[in-house]
């Protein structure tokens, strides 16, 4: 994988940022300082995805994916995290 970017700005719990090629998960402050277990599960869990493939979790901020970020693959991520997590900030950014 190659150097990650700066972070977009974090609107959200969870965000999302397209790439050439692919696409960032990029996850709050909050979120990677009070639920470290929970990114490695996420993370665990986009493997398993249809469509995501050479899955890179730089740190605990960000993960990066190749392949296409789909509205329903959005969804569901924020879903997971909203399973997860109560008080999440679940805006999805429009697309």
């Amino acid at each position: 994988m190659e150097d990650v970017p700066a972070p977009p700005p974090l609107l959200h719990d969870v965000n999302f940022e397209d790439r050439p090629g692919g696409y960032e998960v990029w996850l709050s402050d909050r979120i990677t300082e009070d639920h470290p277990c929970l990114v490695d599960q996420c993370a665990e869990r986009l493997e398993g995805e249809v469509g995501v493939v050479n899955l890179g979790q730089v740190d605990h901020k960000c993960l990066l994916a190749d392949g296409v970020l789909t509205n329903q693959l959005e969804q569901d991520i924020v879903a997971w995290w909203v399973e997860k997590v109560t008080d999440l900030d679940q805006g999805l950014l429009a697309r």
